[in-house]
């Protein structure tokens, strides 16, 4: 078998033959090869690749993540995974790991190499400046719980989509795109902002994002999102604490006036209304006290502390334990609103606990809690 390391090192130029299909001759040529096709054991995108290698054999998994911020710019990650399913695998990916620790820099300055002629394509078609910035790799293991050889790049890449007021117009520097069989791309919007569109129809959505998997070639005007700023309504705290607010002065007042028919002796029917003022704003005030900052219902209570007041990890277990003790990995990204990043480190932090245990499911990552897990 090949060695991982020429693995990697030919995953890396095929994507950035994917990522230069967009411009409108290799798109085409691309586009043209339908299904893939080999001659001599290439690929027919690794036959046009820059990079010059001269054999092509596909990484397990690419996904690439483009999370764009409220400028247009984006941050960009790109994982290769390489199955570790034998000793010889293992060692040549570790061999990889040593060389990226010894020599970063050949690694980046190569990736950088292709990816400054795709920022470039997309600028001249797009008419927006763009740049390449702030490239970094790294190598990694993880247990999924097939343990994988992870290669990851990120950077920067200015004024990768459009701003148009409030709205955000992502995918015009990505036209014609073309994802192998083992990839994916994902297009991440900020906090705050709405999917108003998205084309073509994505294989799965999320709260701030939406995912392709290939094989898929995309058309000329392909793929496109809008996403709009949501205007930063009112929120459900600020919301129930002005309802409290009202309930408390209309008891008060209430209280006031018979009182005042009264005179200064209570009556009964006083009594009853000062009852029903206190029983009124107890009520509100434990509605005011059951909403969190971000105005969702408090998931503590008698069952436990305020969510407030809960680790990350903890926060992570709760809503496993609410939801039958096993969820996809990315509807906890979506549920806090955590980048994909951070949702690993935190799995990873209760998996080295042993307080979960995680699989996969199609291109699905699965957490589990022990007992529910069929591993």
């Amino acid at each position: 078998m090949r060695g991982t390391s020429r693995r990697v090192a030919v995953s890396v130029a095929v994507v950035l033959v994917c990522l230069s299909a967009v411009g409108p001759a290799l798109g085409a040529a691309v586009q043209a090869s339908g299904e893939r096709s080999s001659l001599n054991g290439q690929t027919a995108a690794a036959q046009a690749q820059p990079l010059g290698f001269q054999s092509a054999v596909d990484p397990d998994v690419v996904e690439l993540r483009a999370a764009v911020r409220e400028d247009g710019t984006a941050a960009w990650t790109v994982d290769f995974r390489v199955r570790l399913d034998d000793d010889n695998a293992t060692a040549a990916f570790e061999s990889v790991q040593a060389d990226v620790e010894a020599n970063e820099t050949a690694f980046t300055e190569q990736f950088a190499t292709g990816m400054e002629r795709t920022v470039a394509s997309a600028e001249n078609r797009t008419g927006r400046e763009m740049a390449l910035e702030n490239v970094t790799v790294d190598a990694s293991k993880e247990r999924l719980p097939q343990e994988y050889g992870v290669l990851t790049y990120r950077f920067t890449w200015t004024n990768f989509a459009a701003t148009d007021g409030d709205r955000l117009r992502v995918g015009d520097s990505l036209s014609g795109f073309f994802l192998d069989s083992e990839s994916s791309l994902v297009l991440a919007w900020p906090a705050g902002y709405e999917r108003q569109s998205a084309s073509p129809e994505p294989d799965e959505s999320g709260d701030s994002s939406v995912t392709w998997h290939g094989q898929a070639s995309f058309g000329p005007d392909e793929p496109r999102v809008v996403a709009v700023s949501g205007g930063g309504g009112p929120s459900a705290a600020l919301i129930a604490g002005i309802a409290v607010f009202v309930l408390a002065a209309a008891a008060a007042g209430w209280l006031y006036r018979s009182r005042d028919e009264g005179g200064d002796g209570a009556t009964e029917d006083g009594a009853d209304t000062a009852d029903a003022a206190a029983t009124a704003g107890g009520a509100a005030g434990a509605t005011a006290a059951d909403a969190d900052v971000d105005g969702e219902p408090d998931a503590g209570g008698a069952d436990g502390p305020p969510e407030e007041l809960l680790s990350n990890e903890e926060r992570v277990i709760r809503l496993l334990e609410s939801n039958g003790g096993r969820i996809k990995q990315q509807q906890i990204a979506g549920e806090f609103d955590w980048t994909d990043a951070k949702t690993s480190q935190v799995v990873g932090n209760l998996r080295d606990d042993d307080a979960v245990e995680t699989f996969r499911i199609g291109r699905e990552n699965v957490v589990a809690l022990p007992e529910e897990s069929d591993l």
